[in-house]
């Protein structure tokens, strides 16, 4: 339900855009992060739910641009965003997406906010190293796993260390939890390559 909330615009192709991937289901493995890292802490505060709502904003906005880069046809079953309008609704409404994860996060304090947007640029710095080393046969793998490091494993690091944080868990615990999705995030795009 917040999730759905979060997406609602005025503009009624904003609205509709924004909700397309969101109805077309997913596994929401970076909110069910957030709320598991919460048990670290205090898993009933109010804030769980928010900052599991920008985790998942922050990841749908990526996959909107994904599809874009990758020339997408299709998402999760059903056309691709860029697919179904084009490659500037599908850009705008990732955009979109990535401010109304900013603006989810603002109402959970400073660092929560900080720690958002640092984490949106190393998905973007990870997308953009990807892009530039896409192809060429002199890459090592060093610079392949600084670039799912980035791509993938932050935003899945920034879950687990958000539920702790919002919890209130000790700094200490938010941190390995950091690390520890990190770890995760990087068996996950291993995996998934």
């Amino acid at each position: 339900e917040a999730l759905g909330a979060a997406v609602v615009s005025e503009i009624p192709l904003v609205s509709e855009a924004a909700q397309y991937l969101l109805s077309a289901g997913g596994k929401r493995f970076r909110p069910m992060l957030v709320v598991l890292g919460s048990h670290f802490g205090d898993p009933d505060d109010p804030r769980i739910v928010q900052g599991a709502v920008s985790a998942e904003l922050t990841h749908m906005a990526t996959l909107y641009h994904d599809d874009v880069i990758d020339e997408a046809r299709s998402r999760r079953g059903i056309p691709s965003a860029n697919a179904r309008w084009d490659n500037t609704v599908a850009i705008l409404t990732g955009d979109f997406l990535f401010a109304r994860a900013a603006a989810v996060a603002s109402g959970l304090g400073e660092g929560v906010t900080k720690l958002l947007a640092d984490t949106i640029a190393r998905v973007c710095e990870g997308q953009i190293r990807e892009a530039s080393i896409a192809g060429r046969l002199d890459v090592d793998e060093a610079a392949y796993m600084d670039v799912i490091r980035r791509k993938t494993a932050s935003l899945i690091s920034t879950s687990c260390r958000l539920g702790g944080a919002l919890s209130g868990a000790e700094r200490e615990a938010s941190e390995r939890l950091g690390r520890f999705g990190e770890a995760l995030g990087m068996a996950f795009q291993l995996s998934d390559d």
